[in-house]
């Protein structure tokens, strides 16, 4: 209990506090041996400036909440995406009391309500992290075999080119008049089943643009011999850590098959390499997406789904 009494919880309030949550990831992140345990900066980014104000999630002033110590010094941030929880902690106040206090703040604030209109709260647990999924545990949550498969690949060796198809060319995105066809692409790619009658246009992707850790020559493209854009993969850069995050990786369908998607990473890697990166990761939630990033990057281990029902 010692740690705890140096931590406050209080709601997130303003930018100031974003800019802060960012410096406390970081540090975490290279805490931990530069393992995502948790958070790190790549993710931060893309949540404000593409999930928030692309996708409508809500802000960070509803779903955020930061403890720290009577000096200012940020010891654990929480926040939610949906009915998802994430927590960061310093391993310097990592206890199970805090995590029980961090998960109870959750439950209260947080939960969603599901299809049957009870609250429900998910998280991850490592499945080498035995305090995060003994506190779950005992809180009542409930393991649901539907892991998320953490890749990383270190960048201290060559990466290979990947042969394409005939016609097609590996490239940059382009400026603001690419927009809508690489939001054309993204929208096939992720919504397969679905008519072009829900296609919002690629208004998105100048939000998308504008976050910090954004970079052109990271955000690949695969053209198509028509001049479609058949593949993408987009990296994210922490020049800090020296780490990256491969987030929006998608092929359009008619195009699958052809090694587009393992073609547009590999060639960010060779780039991120350049750029004096050393590591990158990326999280499968589908076997497709798991059998790509296993085929390019080669390491992983489980993150577990927890869920708790809240009928109150």
């Amino acid at each position: 209990m010692g740690q705890i009494s140096k931590l406050r919880m209080r709601p997130f309030k303003d930018d100031a506090d974003f800019w802060r949550m960012r410096d406390f990831l970081r540090e975490v992140f290279l805490l931990n041996n530069r393992l995502e345990r948790s958070w790190s900066v790549p993710r931060l980014d893309y949540w404000r400036w593409h999930l928030i104000q692309t996708v409508g999630t809500r802000p960070m002033e509803q779903v955020t909440f930061l403890w720290e110590t009577p000096a200012g010094q940020l010891g654990a941030t929480l926040h939610t995406i949906d009915s998802e929880a994430y927590l960061v902690v310093h391993p310097q106040f990592r206890t199970g009391d805090l995590e029980h206090e961090v998960f109870a703040c959750a439950e209260q604030n947080m939960a969603a309500l599901n299809p049957a209109g009870e609250r429900i709260l998910f998280v991850l647990a490592d499945e080498d992290d035995p305090l995060r999924r003994e506190v779950l545990s005992s809180r009542g949550y409930t393991f649901r075999d539907q892991p998320v498969f953490r890749w990383r690949r270190d960048l201290d060796g060559a990466v290979p080119h990947v042969k394409v198809a005939p016609g097609y060319l590996i490239r940059s995105m382009g400026d603001a008049s690419e927009y809508r066809a690489r939001a054309l692409a993204s929208w096939y790619a992720f919504h397969p089943d679905e008519s072009d009658d829900g296609f919002e246009g690629g208004y998105w992707l100048a939000n998308l643009q504008s976050a910090p850790l954004y970079r052109r020559e990271l955000d690949i493209v695969a053209q198509a011999p028509n001049g479609g854009i058949a593949a993408f993969s987009t990296i994210w850069y922490d020049d800090v850590a020296r780490s990256a995050v491969c987030v929006l990786v998608g092929t359009v369908p008619e195009h699958q098959r052809l090694g587009l998607g393992k073609a547009v990473i590999t060639e960010g890697l060779r780039r991120l390499q350049k750029l004096g990166g050393t590591r990158v990761f990326a999280n499968g939630f589908s076997p497709p997406a798991n059998a790509l990033y296993g085929s390019v990057l080669g390491t992983s281990y489980r993150a577990e789904s927890w869920f708790k029902e809240l009928n109150y």
